[in-house]
């Protein structure tokens, strides 16, 4: 089955075309303001150096997050707008556990791994899971936290335990702690595979297309605020 995987939830949207757990052509976009709405572009030109058609895509996956608000819904938008267009199937997969995935690779079988993702207002897109034998255990479920949190809470953890992704750098050190490792810089378990999406799937762990935002977006957090303001003003 050839499958037409992408994730929206980084700055750096993954695309894939997987023949089942096979990656057959991969492409990732720069970390650059509006790199998401270029996602339809990508998929297109993935299509031709791939010498394969849209009409040839059987499944969609998209990634549905923990991740920024917009990136989430153009992922999202994208995946069902062509999953109808096309008349295949779209499923969704946890974006952390894709990255879980990469940072396995680079792990002892049976490691605890956390992958982490930049999420602003100095915090963290966060999760830890044992992994073994290619399948994944959930020991801390997806969370918006503080970096230095993080670091504590995966250190009670009393064990090894290896972190990964573009979180690591916006962290500012607050890994370099008792049991918590991170990838050494450059790493490929830092960047998330939408290929992981689809063997997540494969895994038997897809989940609805529906975005996971781990919290509010900043135009809730941001009216909130005002009506606390104009109630506090009253």
């Amino acid at each position: 089955m050839l499958t037409f995987a992408l994730d929206t939830s980084t700055a750096s949207p993954s695309l894939a075309l997987v023949r089942d757990e096979s990656p057959i052509a991969e492409l990732w976009l720069a970390p650059e303001p509006g790199s998401g709405r270029r996602v339809l572009e990508a998929a297109h030109g993935l299509l031709v150096a791939a010498g394969l058609e849209a009409s040839d895509v059987e499944a969609i996956v998209v990634g549905v997050g923990p991740g920024g608000f917009t990136g989430l819904r153009i992922g999202l938008a994208t995946a069902l707008g062509l999953g109808q267009a096309l008349a295949v199937p779209v499923t969704g997969a946890s974006s952390l556990e894709a990255l879980a995935l990469g940072i396995a690779r680079e792990c002892p079988d049976g490691a605890v791994v956390a992958p982490v993702q930049d999420a602003r207002r100095r915090e963290l897109f966060a999760a830890a899971y044992r992994a073994e034998g290619g399948d994944l255990s959930e020991l801390i479920a997806p969370v918006a936290i503080a970096a230095a949190d993080l670091a504590a809470r995966l250190d009670d953890l009393g064990q090894p335990v290896w972190v990964g992704g573009e979180g690591v750098a916006a962290a500012a050190g607050a890994f370099d702690r008792g049991s918590v490792r991170t990838l050494a810089g450059g790493s490929p378990g830092h960047r998330l595979s939408a290929t992981g999406l689809v063997r997540r799937i494969a895994a038997g762990a897809g989940v609805a297309a529906r975005p996971v935002y781990a919290r509010l977006p900043d135009a809730e957090v941001n009216r909130l605020s005002a009506l606390a303001a104009a109630e506090a003003g009253g």
